[in-house]
């Protein structure tokens, strides 16, 4: 098996992030697999980001985890004439905060994308998206990697905070779908149009697996946001708290039965070469 470790975005607080990722991730990756891990992050810059609270700046020292992977780091800024900004902004600011968290989201799938096109170098069976500014608090299910090799189309997405669409922090996909949750930057203009509103983090990965044929399952790893100060935010992991209609009625049961199938199927079934 040929797994990739994709992290992607801004490492806020690796000395507290890190350590989590390496007990409840990298530890749980078989021993007889292929990892490579390859990173895609800005540059130490000034964070200011009203609707967080933060407003600092983040040190290289951050950086310092990532140092043995391949990667590269990018100024912030640049990225939003590549995306056309100037035209996203047309259909809406969704969060109402004069397109401060528009600008955010992407950043991150521009960041997504990059790191999506170190991965295809290496033709991975499974990719596991990776955000550095999580403080993760379970272990990564072995069946989950089985089950993503077998099933190529397969995505584990978190349970919880889908938001009318698929929760967006941490995946682990299938060969055949990789490319789909990682180049979403791709669909954010036709997904807006589409769809007739503004760019939405959760609703355009929803819209993006959907276009793919991605057949989406539900992880049961809780990770909590870290602030720039250490400080952990206070998350819901309730999957009804963040539920639509659709999702609860038609998205939600399916993906949790592909679950439980997996499970059964493959945790007793050993690793895959």
């Amino acid at each position: 098996m040929k797994i990739a470790v994709a992290f992607f975005g801004i490492p806020r607080n690796s000395s507290i992030c890190f350590p989590s990722i390496e007990q409840n991730i990298y530890r749980y990756l078989p021993r007889s697999a292929q990892v490579r891990s390859y990173y895609h992050l800005y540059e130490p810059q000034l964070v200011n980001n009203p609707r967080s609270g933060e407003n600092g700046f983040i040190g290289e020292s951050n950086y310092l985890p990532f140092a043995r992977m391949e990667g590269r780091l990018e100024e912030a800024g640049a990225c939003l004439k590549c995306w056309d900004f100037d035209e996203i902004k047309k259909h809406g600011d969704v969060w109402r905060d004069d397109f401060k968290s528009v600008s955010n989201l992407i950043h991150q799938l521009n960041s997504l994308h990059a790191v999506t096109a170190l991965v295809d170098g290496f033709e991975p069976d499974v990719v596991l998206f990776v955000r550095p500014d999580l403080l993760y608090h379970d272990t990564l299910p072995r069946f989950v990697l089985n089950a993503c090799a077998a099933d190529s189309r397969a995505v584990y997405i978190h349970h919880w905070q889908w938001w009318n669409g698929l929760n967006d922090r941490f995946a682990v996909c299938g060969r055949d779908v990789y490319g789909a949750y990682g180049r979403r930057a791709e669909l954010m203009i036709p997904f807006c149009l589409q769809e007739q509103r503004g760019l939405h983090a959760e609703r355009l990965l929803r819209f993006s697996l959907a276009e793919a044929g991605a057949l989406v399952r539900t992880l049961d790893m809780r990770a909590s946001r870290v602030r720039l100060n250490g400080e952990l935010v206070e998350e819901s992991f309730s999957s009804k708290h963040s539920m639509g209609r659709r999702e609860s009625r038609f998205m939600l049961p399916m993906a949790r039965l592909r679950s439980q199938f997996d499970k059964l199927r493959y945790r007793q079934g050993g690793m895959l070469g």
